[in-house]
C-alpha cells in the first residue's frame, strides 16, 4: 500500500517541550513517511489554567511522591527540542509563518499547545486538518490540568484523545478517544494518562498516510471512534465546576492517600483460583459466584489455564513466590485441586530469573506449546511440550523488544493471531492498548501488526482475560476491567467482524465483583466445556486468620 508523504507543521508554546511530547517528536522524525518541516512558535506562558494556587500544591504533592513513593518518570519534565530536529523555527503570528507554511507545502498541523484561536490560513488550507488533544472533557486542553480532578473524585477512568480542526467541517471531529484508569497515586494517574498519549499522533499519522485526501481520512476516523466512550465526557465535564473549591480538592487527596496507607496496613490480598460448572455465556455475569478450588497457604495463585490431556483436566496457572518476589508457572490435575485444595502441591512447569505469568497452553498438530507472560524479559516467547505436562523446551521469541503482557493465541481464517497488551512507555499503564499481529503460521518468523492497532485503548475492556473460545458460530474473547483497579472485573466480548483489515468487538456481559464474601477483584477465566476456571482476589483483615 502507498504512503502518502506527511508535511507537518508543528504549534508548540516554546523550544522547551514536556518529556512525553519531546518522545512523540522522535518517534515521528523516525518514520520515513513523515516530515516534520515547521515548528511554529505560540510564546505562550505557562501558567496554570484555572489557579495558581492549585497548581503549586498539586506540583509540590507530586513531587513529594517522587522522593517518597515508587512513582514514574514525569511525563511534564521540560526537554529542549531544538537539538531534535532540523526545521525551521518561527514565530506563530508572524508574516514569515505563513510563508514558509506555503513554501513547505505542510499538509498536516499538530497543535501540542492549549492555544484555539490560530491563523485561519492553518484550518483553511491544510489537507489533513489541525489535530490537537483533549484531556478529561472536550473543553480542557490543558495537560497540566490531567487526572487531576478524576482522581480527588475518585473517578474509575479519565476520558482523553485527538480531534481534528478541518475546513471540510463545520464542527471539529473526533480522531481518538481513549478511556485510561486512575492509578494509585497522583503522579501515575498523571504520568500514565500523558505518556499513553505517545500512542494517539503516531497511530494516526501512521493511518493517514494510506489516505490520499484528508477528507477521506477524517470521514473514516469519525466514523470508526465515535463508539461507546462519548457519554464519559458528559460525565466529567461536570469536575471543572465541583473542583474550584480548592478545600475539595485537598480533602479529597488527602481521603484518597489515607484509605490507600490504612488498606496496605490493615487488609491483607490474595489471588486464588475458583471453579463452576455453568453455561460460560449464560453464567459469565455471575462468575464471581464461583466457589474457592485453591489458595496456596503461602504466595498466590492466578492466570488459570485449564486444558485436558489424555481424559485429564489440568490447571496451570502461575504462582507467585513471596520470597522471590516473581511468577513461575506450575500445574496441578483438577481433580486433586478439587480432592485436596491448599494441600496440593503443584507441578513446576517452566520458572526463570524473571517474573513469569498468564501460561497460556494450546495445543496445534498434537503438540502441546506455551507461551508465557516474561515482560520482564522484553520478550515473547514460545515454548513446546516435550513431556506433559511438567517438561518444556524454548523453541522462539515471537516479539522482541517489547512490553508484551497476557499474550493470548487463536487460529482463525488460515492464519495464527496474536492478542497482546503493550505498553508505549515504560511509565504507563500495561493495560489499556490491546495489539493484534497475525502470521501464516505458528513457527513464522515474521508477525503481521494490524493495521487497526491498538485495536482497543480503553482500560475498561482491553486486557486479555483468557482463551478465545466460540459458540453458536460467534467468537468471544474474555477480558478484563481494570479501570479504576488492576482485576477490577471481567468482560465478555462478542467479536463481529474481524479479518486483516478490520476488528470489531462489543461487550455483551460482564462481571464486577461486589465485594461478596471478600471477594473484590477478578482477571482470568479458562472454559473447558461447562467447566470454568476462574481466578478472584480475596481481601481479609490481617489480624485474622485465613
Amino acid at each position: 500500500m502507498t504512503a502518502y508523504p506527511l508535511n507537518i507543521a508543528l504549534i508548540v508554546e516554546d523550544i522547551h517541550l514536556p518529556a512525553w511530547q519531546a518522545a512523540l517528536l522522535r518517534r515521528l522524525s523516525a518514520q520515513t513517511y513523515i516530515q516534520i518541516k515547521l515548528v511554529l512558535l505560540a510564546e505562550q506562558s505557562r501558567t496554570w489554567s484555572l489557579n495558581p494556587v492549585k497548581f503549586r500544591f498539586f506540583k509540590k504533592i507530586r513531587e513529594l511522591e517522587v522522593k517518597l513513593l515508587e512513582t514514574t518518570h514525569p511525563a511534564d519534565q521540560l526537554v529542549n527540542i531544538s537539538g531534535l530536529l532540523d526545521s525551521s523555527f518561527v514565530k506563530l503570528n508572524s508574516a514569515i509563518a505563513k510563508v514558509e507554511y506555503f513554501n513547505k507545502s505542510i499538509n498536516l498541523v499538530i497543535n501540542l499547545t492549549a492555544k484555539d484561536k490560530l491563523p485561519e490560513y492553518l484550518i483553511a488550507n491544510t489537507q489533513y486538518g489541525v489535530w490537537y488533544y483533549f484531556y478529561n472533557s472536550h473543553l480542557e486542553r490543558s495537560s497540566r490540568w490531567a487526572g487531576i480532578q478524576e482522581f480527588n473524585l475518585n473517578q474509575n477512568g479519565i476520558v482523553s484523545g485527538v480531534m481534528v480542526k478541518s475546513a471540510y467541517f463545520k464542527q471539529d471531529r473526533y480522531l481518538w478517544i481513549s478511556y485510561t484508569s486512575k492509578q494509585c497515586l497522583l503522579s501515575k494517574t498523571h504520568d500514565n494518562l500523558l505518556w499513553k498519549m505517545l500512542e494517539f499522533i503516531s497511530v494516526l499519522c501512521q493511518q493517514a498516510s494510506d489516505y490520499e485526501t484528508g477528507k477521506k481520512f477524517i470521514q473514516h476516523r469519525h466514523l470508526a471512534t465515535l463508539v461507546d466512550k462519548l457519554i464519559y465526557i458528559d460525565s466529567i465535564c461536570y469536575c471543572a465546576l465541583v473542583t474550584e473549591n480548592f478545600l475539595i480538592l485537598l480533602l479529597g487527596f488527602l481521603a484518597t492517600h489515607l484509605k490507600r496507607l490504612i488498606n496496605k496496613l490493615t487488609v491483607h490480598k490474595q489471588w486464588v483460583l475458583l471453579k463452576t460448572e455453568k453455561n460460560p455465556i449464560d453464567h459469565f455475569s455471575k462468575t464471581d459466584q464461583s466457589k474457592l478450588l485453591y489458595a496456596p497457604t503461602k504466595g498466590f495463585a492466578a492466570d488459570p489455564c485449564l486444558v485436558e490431556e489424555k481424559g485429564e483436566q489440568y490447571v496451570f496457572f502461575e504462582e507467585y513466590l513471596e520470597n522471590k518476589k516473581r511468577g513461575r508457572i506450575v500445574c496441578a490435575k483438577l481433580v486433586d485441586l478439587e480432592s485436596l485444595g491448599n494441600k496440593v502441591e503443584p507441578i513446576p512447569v517452566l520458572e526463570r530469573d524473571y517474573h513469569l505469568s498468564y501460561p497460556f497452553v494450546f495445543k496445534d498438530a498434537d503438540t502441546w506449546y506455551l507461551v508465557p507472560e516474561s515482560a520482564e524479559n522484553r520478550s515473547l516467547d514460545l515454548y513446546r511440550c516435550t513431556q506433559f505436562p511438567d517438561q518444556w523446551e524454548f523453541v522462539k521469541s515471537l516479539l522482541t523488544d517489547v512490553d508484551a503482557y497476557d499474550a493470548t493465541l487463536h487460529q482463525y481464517a488460515g492464519r495464527w493471531w496474536i492478542f497482546v497488551n503493550i505498553r508505549p512507555h515504560l511509565s504507563s499503564s500495561p493495560n489499556e492498548l490491546l495489539y493484534l499481529f497475525s502470521a501464516d503460521s505458528l513457527l513464522a518468523d515474521q508477525w503481521r501488526a494490524h493495521p487497526a492497532n491498538p485495536i482497543i485503548n480503553h482500560a475498561d475492556k482491553a486486557r486479555s482475560a483468557g482463551a478465545l473460545f466460540e459458540k453458536d458460530g460467534v467468537i468471544y474473547r474474555p477480558s478484563q476491567n481494570c479501570a479504576g483497579s488492576y482485576g477490577r472485573g471481567l468482560n465478555l466480548n462478542a467479536i463481529i467482524e474481524w479479518n486483516e483489515q478490520t476488528y470489531k468487538e462489543i461487550s455483551v456481559a460482564q462481571c464486577i465483583p461486589s465485594g461478596r464474601a471478600s471477594l473484590e477483584g477478578m482477571h482470568s477465566i479458562s472454559c473447558l466445556g461447562n467447566t470454568i476456571i476462574s481466578d478472584g482476589i480475596y481481601t481479609r483483615k490481617r489480624w485474622r486468620k485465613a
